[in-house]
């Protein structure tokens, strides 16, 4: 399942060049990952497991400027994983033009309440169905 959010490109999100400056879409993925998360109603029951998940790593590709007004249309879905993280794919595309601005590739690594490691378990999978379900690596992701 994927997710789709649509973020209008206000005054506050661009730099002194007029666009969406490297550092600043690294917040808008991350509002995307979170109306995901809530969108399929994952946040409480994955913490109630005592799972945590964060990010890892991210890779971005940069395509074309979002400029003020603009809408970005990030669609946000798991890509795979391993027994240890998962990646999640991100693509954010103008609205209006269909010009893809980015990909992005973010992985993710479950830790329990004080940190430590936590592996992708039964538990967390048999919340998670797109988890359960993207392709399996034997290999860690990052």
């Amino acid at each position: 399942m994927k997710s789709i959010t649509d973020i209008t490109i206000r005054n506050y999100h661009i730099d002194h060049f007029g666009h969406v400056n490297h550092a600043r879409y690294v917040e808008l993925l991350e509002e995307a990952r979170w109306r995901y998360l809530e969108e399929n109603g994952l946040l409480a029951p994955i913490h109630e497991t005592g799972a945590f998940h964060v990010v890892a790593k991210i890779e971005i590709d940069y395509r074309c400027s979002a400029r003020i007004h603009n809408v970005l249309q990030i669609e946000t879905r798991i890509h795979d994983r391993s027994d240890h993280n998962f990646r999640i794919l991100q693509r954010a595309t103008l609205k209006d033009s269909r010009n893809t601005a980015l990909d992005a590739m973010v992985t993710n690594v479950f830790v329990d309440p004080k940190g430590r490691p936590r592996p992708i378990d039964g538990e967390i999978l048999r919340i998670w169905p797109d988890l359960a379900g993207a392709p399996c690596t034997t290999t860690d992701l990052l």
